[in-house]
């Protein structure tokens, strides 16, 4: 077993299709996280409207009592749930969102410094390059030649 997980190379032509290749990248996590926004504001009723009955219930019942909630199985990592409450739905996608929210500030930052090498190098930039990804993050630039 690896232990460097979710790493990956690929191979750009230099400094100017890397930076495509990011700027294609945020702008589908921009959209992505928009689709997840709108989706959660949609889910955001009713999860609230959920916890409201949830919490007159053990006002009533008791706190100390189990619950019947929604079914859920683990199998080798993959948790699978069956008739989620929409507070399962609502807490996936808000932990989704963020963590693409993480992901494009980090893109971002990686699109502000490859702005700046090309800016400085010009067409000198513009030579294989070897680029290592960890979760589809540039976390290393190999100029292969000059």
């Amino acid at each position: 077993m690896s232990t460097t997980p979710d790493l990956e190379i690929m191979v750009f032509n230099g400094v100017k299709e890397l930076l495509n290749y990011v700027n294609n990248q945020i702008s589908d996590l921009e959209k992505r996280i928009k689709e997840i926004e709108g989706m959660m504001g949609d889910l955001k009723v009713k999860a609230d409207k959920y916890m409201a009955l949830m919490q007159m219930i053990e006002e009533i019942v008791g706190k100390g009592q189990q619950l019947p909630l929604s079914a859920a199985i683990e199998l080798t990592g993959l948790k699978i749930i069956f008739d989620p409450r929409p507070i399962d739905e609502y807490e996936a996608l808000d932990e989704s969102r963020k963590a693409m929210v993480d992901r494009l500030s980090a893109l971002t930052k990686v699109r502000d410094i490859l702005d700046v090498i090309s800016k400085k190098l010009g067409d000198k930039a513009e030579v294989p390059i070897l680029v290592e990804l960890k979760m589809g993050i540039p976390i290393k630039v190999i100029f292969r030649s000059w």
